[in-house]
């Protein structure tokens, strides 16, 4: 027997898991696959901008995220490494807090919300036919599947899934990394709790921020070529080309660096990506990445999983005019991530330009409002 959902959504992160709750509490059965036990930590920068905040209260969990003691953050810092740190406010309220509590939070809600989630499961093969779509899952080293109508690909970055659904990029060497490290917010120098902080570098930026329970976030984006030292090493790399970054990170940090456990992913692909891959609905990162120096991936993942819950709350659950909320679902997305999407790639290209690089510090002093204006531009609702 193969059990039956009208939707089956695979990956338990944030986009998955609002998603999941979304479009269960429109009134459909949903199932959601999550291939890792929780709580577990994953690669992100663990910033929580304002967009978060705002669906989180419009999902009425507001208490349960306050009871994760998430720490504000106010301002942004950019530490170019030329002419010392600029400083501007957010203009908002944003957080930072581990992912592992954040994402184990969301889960709860999805399963209280009637979710039937399956976890650890791993989903190793989408197979569409005239019914629907099978998808077929291990846990515990058995084989199943499961029976949808629709199915919610929410599964991040990049997964084994994008081969077997044949998307376009899939395979793409990008030469982009992203690590991240948990840090004792005390070894750090120079960082208030309620700062953002940006640092570049050669070929990387690396953010850094508190996340609560007496910890800070350390995560960055390198773009790898070929005799470059370990992921690990560059942070050494980056201290030693950005002296304002150096006295953040103080040698007994570096030093840490070298024996923390460290979450990352390799070649990250910021190019277009459909957020439809035959029949199946992308949601969060697996719709498309938004370059992470905007930090807004949550946000984005967040927002579009709401939108996916309002077009099956609009839609019969019997129908099978699948087309319709598909081409809503597109034209939304379109209408709410492009242009943000296409500012951040173009900062990050600015930010990792050997030749660009020098000249942003200048810019933005003489500009004391472009920096904010940036931020704003990639944040929010468009058009």
């Amino acid at each position: 027997m193969v059990d039956r959902f009208e939707v089956v959504v695979i990956g338990g992160g944030p986009a998955g898991s609002v998603a999941a709750r979304s479009i269960a509490a429109a009134g459909y059965s949903v199932a959601l696959l999550e291939k890792q036990p929780f709580p577990r930590e994953t690669l992100c920068g663990e910033f929580l901008s304002v967009e978060v905040v705002e669906t989180i209260r419009e999902l009425g969990l507001e208490a349960e995220f306050r009871e994760l003691l998430p720490n504000p953050l106010t301002t942004f810092t950019l530490l170019s490494g030329r002419g010392g740190p600029l400083s501007t406010p957010l203009g908002f309220t944003a957080y930072g807090v581990k992912r592992g509590k954040f994402d184990a939070m969301l889960l709860a809600a999805a399963d209280a919300e009637g979710v039937a989630i399956l976890q650890p499961a791993e989903v190793t093969g989408v197979e569409r036919n005239r019914e629907g779509f099978l998808v077929r899952y291990k846990t515990g080293g058995q084989s199943s599947a499961l029976r949808g109508s629709w199915v919610v690909g929410a599964y991040g970055k990049s997964s084994p899934l994008d081969r077997r659904l044949f998307r376009s990029f899939a395979g793409t060497r990008t030469g982009f990394t992203g690590v991240k490290f948990h840090v004792p917010a005390g070894m750090l120098r120079g960082i208030r709790k309620e700062e953002i902080v940006i640092a570049l570098g050669p070929g990387m930026y690396c953010g850094v921020g508190h996340v609560g329970d007496e910890t800070a976030t350390v995560c960055f984006l390198e773009q790898r070529k070929k005799g470059d030292p370990p992921s690990r090493e560059r942070v050494w790399e980056l201290a030693h080309q950005n002296p304002d970054f150096a006295r953040v990170v103080t040698p007994r940090v570096l030093t840490f660096f070298l024996k923390t456990p460290v979450y990352g992913t390799g070649n990250l692909f910021f190019g277009s990506r459909d957020v439809v891959e035959n029949g199946v609905l992308m949601v969060g990162d697996s719709a498309g990445m938004i370059a992470p120096l905007a930090g807004d991936g949550i946000g984005m993942a967040l927002q579009q999983a709401r939108l996916l819950g309002t077009l099956f709350a609009g839609q019969n659950p019997a129908s099978t005019d699948r087309e319709s909320l598909i081409e809503k679902y597109r034209r939304e997305s379109s209408k709410l991530f492009g242009r943000r999407k296409r500012i951040a790639l173009f900062c990050q290209r600015i930010a990792l330009s050997k030749s660009l690089r020098p000249i942003i510090t200048p810019l933005l002093s003489f500009t004391p409002g472009l920096l904010r204006a940036t931020i704003l531009a990639t944040r929010g609702r468009e058009g």
